[in-house]
């Protein structure tokens, strides 16, 4: 049925589409990654206490716990235009109200409510790239969103290092996050052109509107057979056929995000804590990091179509578990900035080059499009569950080195779950993969 749209090349549509789609992912980034430089300054500004640190971190987190099964449900329900702009309004609106937040209290709520809206961004941007992708290019594809999210992340430490430099402190916090609203304006205006996705429209059976989004792509592309309309119910994740999957998701990203979000939020205040840098220098070093991450999400999209989705995955595992390991010995016995520096870079190559992209590729091509962006939310919500987790009981190490040593043990269980349950998908149509 949809082999016009698989057996294609790459096309102006898709680029589009995916362009589109990676512009939420980097505001994903540079929201996400924004608090841990913002955080220095707001701390000082109102004597927050460690507790209350935390909180803040994680409010962003907990809010797309709700918002990833949440709305990732809803857009298997709605449709993905739907989700694709109105989390674009919301994004907007609680990005701005953070930014004149008057207290801690009105911070740490827009920030939550921030926090649905990333969430869903999440759920529905790989979905509508998966949903339009030619299967020999679709990893390829999908990768360029979790590039983007390092782009947003390298922009949020820049801006982070750029504003103290130019305005009061202040104010200085408050237009590192005002600064987001202006690119995620411009991302909702040009998302209103992008067609449904015409295999949700088939799984709706709205045949007619699927063959005209079809043609978008293709001019011959038709429906010669109407399969009868599915239910999106939450219950076929833990279904049979689809149990194995979900626990391999649930283990590898819970874990990958424990970690990941450890070093991505505590990064510049590691770094300053320990080598007594100012707050505009650690947000410098953390973008220097950052920047070099985006060399492992080229790599993925060079390689992702023809070594594979379990290769890269247990490649990143593998290349996240040596550098935190040495990381530790070098906190512990002889710190060195240089070092540091090196070892975080390579661990966020690793990361990205494997499960940092395939965390967003498992859950499309697993499940079917009835519960394509439910499982992508599902596994939005583990994720950012495993990221309180982890930043929760980070901070209960008394040393950087032991914490460290806390991370290694994670990555070790994200390393044997792939390889155990892990799944080769590259190159098959989404309807092959997913059993439809």
């Amino acid at each position: 049925m949809f082999k016009a749209m698989d057996d294609s090349k790459i096309k102006r549509i898709h680029m589009k589409i995916t362009t589109l789609s990676s512009a939420g992912s980097f505001l994903d980034g540079f929201d996400i990654s924004i608090i841990s430089v913002a955080i220095l300054t707001i701390t000082s500004l109102y004597s927050l206490t460690t507790t209350e640190q935390t909180l803040l971190l994680g409010s962003t987190l907990l809010g797309m716990v709700f918002g990833g099964l949440s709305i990732g449900y809803l857009t298997d329900i709605k449709g993905r235009k739907f989700v694709f702009l109105w989390d674009m309004v919301i994004f907007i609106l609680f990005t701005f109200l953070t930014a004149i937040s008057l207290n801690y209290t009105q911070l740490l709520i827009f920030r939550l409510l921030l926090g649905v809206a990333i969430g869903a961004d999440y759920a529905i941007t790989p979905t509508i790239i998966a949903e339009f992708a030619p299967a020999k290019h679709r990893g390829k594809l999908l990768s360029f969103s979790g590039g983007a999210w390092f782009i947003g992340a390298f922009a949020a430490y820049g801006v982070g290092y750029l504003m103290p430099l130019f305005f009061p402190v202040s104010e200085a916090w408050r237009l590192m996050f005002g600064v987001g609203i202006i690119p995620a304006v411009i991302v909702l205006i040009l998302r209103r052109d992008i067609p449904e996705s015409p295999r949700w429209l088939v799984a709706q059976g709205e045949y007619t509107r699927a063959e005209k989004s079809m043609r978008t792509i293709s001019r011959d592309a038709e429906i010669s057979v109407h399969p009868r309309r599915k239910k999106t119910r939450i219950g076929v994740l833990f279904s049979k056929k689809y149990i194995a999957a979900t626990v391999f998701i649930s283990i590898f990203w819970f874990v990958l995000d424990a970690v990941t979000y450890v070093i991505a939020l505590n990064g510049p205040s590691i770094l300053a804590a320990n080598f007594s840098l100012s707050s505009d220098v650690a947000s410098g070093y953390a973008a220097i990091i950052a920047a070099f991450a985006i060399i492992g999400a080229v790599v993925a999209i060079i390689f992702i179509d023809r070594t594979g989705r379990k290769n890269l995955t247990v490649a990143g595992f593998a290349g996240m578990v040596v550098p935190l390991f040495v990381a530790a010995l070098v906190f512990e016995f002889f710190p060195n900035l240089l070092f540091v520096i090196i070892l975080f870079v390579i661990f966020e190559i690793s990361q990205e080059v494997g499960p940092g992209i395939t965390n967003s590729i498992y859950p499309q091509e697993l499940y079917p499009t009835e519960i394509r962006s439910t499982a992508q939310g599902f596994g939005t919500t583990i994720s950012r569950i495993g990221a309180l987790f982890g930043i929760f009981t980070f901070a209960i190490f008394h040393t950087i080195a032991l914490g460290l040593t806390y991370l290694v043990v994670l990555s070790l269980i994200g390393l044997i779950a792939t390889i155990i349950l892990g799944v080769e998908t590259k190159g098959k149509s989404l309807e092959v993969l997913s059993g439809e």
